[in-house]
């Protein structure tokens, strides 16, 4: 159960398909929609915040927060509103489905609880599961048996590749943090994670 609440940090939701917003900039080539209101643009502000500070990561996190260009501020339906979705989810990366390319990250945040350098971990995150989804759809054209872990990954349908993939998150986080110098306390964190996990 602990991989599955670390997972949900970055999150990843398999939606029915895309949803449209009224509104959209362009940033440092990323394309940041929002739906009208001040939450949105509180949003949209912290976004853009995040992605000036993506310039301080190492390389390897850098391209990563650099991989999804389609990010979307948009509210949580009324019915969804759960503390845990409306407060501790910071982005999820969106799929219409594993064998569908293509995806956005969804913010379904309270811009007021967050700060940008949470957006950016979670901006690496998601760049890490859109890096997954592209190499399960070129290993099933391909063949490659190791389609099927990703497939699990991508529908968290297994918990031992869940909790490796969750090992490779905390190894960008950590890398994250150092590089946006969050202090000995978030790293000593990240390291209490992964050793509860049992990652190497």
């Amino acid at each position: 159960m602990k991989a599955w609440a670390g997972l949900a940090a970055v999150g990843l939701l398999v939606a029915s398909g895309a949803i449209a917003a009224p509104q959209s900039v362009e940033y440092k080539g990323r394309k940041i929609q929002a739906e009208a209101g001040d939450q949105a643009g509180e949003c949209v502000a912290l976004v853009r915040k995040a992605i000036d500070m993506t310039a301080e990561l190492a390389p390897k996190q850098r391209a990563l927060a650099a991989e999804v260009k389609d990010l979307r501020c948009l509210p949580v339906p009324e019915g969804k509103r759960t503390n845990e979705v409306a407060d501790n989810t910071i982005g999820i990366y969106t799929m219409q489905s594993p064998d569908t390319p293509g995806g956005y990250i969804r913010f379904p945040l309270k811009p007021g609880n967050l700060s940008a350098a949470e957006v950016v971990m979670s901006l690496v995150g998601n760049g890490q599961y859109a890096k997954w989804h592209q190499a399960y759809l070129a290993a099933k054209r391909q063949g490659d048996p190791s389609a099927g872990r990703y497939h699990a990954l991508l529908t968290k349908s297994d918990q031992k590749v869940l909790i490796a993939a969750e090992c490779e998150l905390l190894d960008h986080r950590r890398a994250a943090a150092k590089s946006l110098d969050l202090g000995e306390r978030r790293i000593a964190s990240i390291n209490r994670q992964s050793s509860l996990r049992g990652c190497p």
